[in-house]
């Protein structure tokens, strides 16, 4: 998936100093196991939900590469956080200031958390999307969807 550059280097950020003993790696149905497994633990507002298969089909990585475990969970943080935004976006266009409302609470105070500490660009730039939104600018979430989801097949 072409949003793959952003996550690339949300996942650079996430590397430590510390050396950690050998993990396994995953094939591509443990791929697959584990994006079916991490979906259900998130939150995803009822109007956008990404189409998994298509999504585990346009992110798994090619079969020479290793697939470190924990990889769903940051692919599904960035499809998260574009479907919060989408949604977010859509309701307010519409004004349904109850669902806005909502999905302005998880943008504030659930996506900003997914960034890792380490990747201070990332968080900034979500922390920024917050604010912005909070005071009605959609700049920076429509930017957000278009630079990471924008092929994204969504089943909602």
């Amino acid at each position: 998936m072409r949003y793959f550059c952003f996550l690339l280097l949300f996942l650079a950020g996430c590397g430590t100093a510390r050396s950690a003993a050998p993990s396994t790696v995953l094939d591509a149905d443990g791929y697959a196991a584990e994006v079916r497994s991490t979906y259900p633990k998130m939150r995803w507002p009822a109007d956008v939900r990404p189409d998994l298969d298509a999504l585990i089909t346009a992110t798994t990585p090619p079969p020479d590469e290793a697939i470190q475990p924990g990889l769903s969970r940051q692919v599904l943080g960035v499809v998260n956080t574009c479907a919060w935004y989408r949604s977010w976006d859509a309701a307010t266009g519409r004004g349904d200031a109850e669902q806005a409302k909502a999905g302005l609470r998880v943008i504030t105070d659930v996506v900003t958390q997914y960034p890792p500490e380490v990747d201070r660009a990332g968080r900034d730039y979500v922390r920024d999307a917050a604010a912005h939104a909070a005071d009605g600018n959609p700049d920076l979430v429509r930017d957000y969807v278009e630079a990471n989801c924008f092929d994204t097949k969504w089943s909602s």
